[in-house]
């Protein structure tokens, strides 16, 4: 199952008043985040290109969802999978790429230090890493899919104002934003992110000292610093208010959105990266 094609659907009640909020819903992809298409366009351009070959052993560096993505893609392929995983990751995280039967190497620190030790592994002959931060199928796999999903299916006739999505890799809003901009020149693209000392899985800070290759924010206008328990507090009051049980990158996309429709008015998508399945062992439900 090829990911993709997912609901793009209207937030009445999140929206502040006169303004309207869409969210394109991630966890419908096939291992519930946006990371199955980085994953998608990452494994089948390895194996088109002859870096993946039949039975080789892969190896990424992942806070969580593009290794429970390509872990996914191994078990199906036949290809042993081995995931650096900072000791941060929630536990459902870590269950869930054993249950794909990845290995497991928990690596104390956070996501830099997984991307060290998974680097180290691969020059040493471990195996493939698709290494999601200097992939630009990373990045294209939403300039090809996501963003065209996005002018397809926007139900106005005017062209939404403004577009919200979570720094991490920066593939997300790279190819979104590059998508995005040719259908609707005036859109304006906004960075949602962690502050660089209050960190919140999968996402980055353009702080952080060490920035992905393949982030190309050129085009992103303004950036929106949110504090882990402010995203955590905004997954409580989202379920509460709309019934979508988001996840915590999701619960810091809304909070930006809704902050800045309320100062600026006008139509809002956010991309929702995953659902809350895999947070539940900490807050806001602990």
């Amino acid at each position: 199952m090829k990911p993709g094609n997912t609901p793009l659907v209207e937030l009445p009640e999140l929206a502040p008043s006169g303004t309207r909020l869409f969210a394109k819903l991630e966890w419908y992809n096939p291992t519930g985040s946006i990371k199955d298409r980085a994953a998608w366009y990452m494994f089948e351009n390895a194996v088109a290109t002859g870096e993946l070959v039949p039975g080789q052993p892969l190896i990424e560096a992942t806070s969580g969802n593009t290794g429970i993505g390509l872990a996914r893609l191994a078990l199906i392929h036949g290809h042993p999978m081995a995931i650096a995983l900072p000791s941060t990751a929630t536990e459902e995280r870590k269950k869930i790429l054993r249950a794909y039967g990845a290995e497991l190497i928990i690596v104390e620190g956070g996501p830099n230090d997984a991307i060290q030790h998974a680097r180290k592994l691969e020059a040493e002959g471990e195996g493939v890493m698709l290494y999601q931060y200097g992939n630009h199928w990373n990045s294209f796999a939403h300039y090809f899919g996501t963003s065209r999903e996005l002018i397809r299916d926007w139900p106005l006739t005017a062209p939404p104002d403004h577009l919200y999505a979570a720094y991490g890799t920066g593939g997300t809003l790279t190819g979104n934003s590059k998508g995005l901009v040719l259908q609707w020149p005036e859109i304006t693209i906004h960075s949602v992110e962690p502050f660089v000392d209050d960190p919140i899985g999968g996402m980055r800070s353009q702080d952080d000292p060490f920035q992905p290759p393949i982030a190309d924010l050129r085009l992103v206008s303004k950036r929106h610093p949110v504090h882990k328990a402010t995203a955590e507090k905004m997954v409580a009051v989202t379920m509460q208010m709309s019934g979508h049980f988001v996840g915590t990158s999701s619960g810091a996309i809304l909070h930006a959105a809704i902050e800045g429709l309320s100062e600026h008015g006008g139509t809002a998508i956010v991309l929702l990266p995953d659902a809350g399945w895999k947070y539940l062992s900490g807050p806001p439900w602990v």
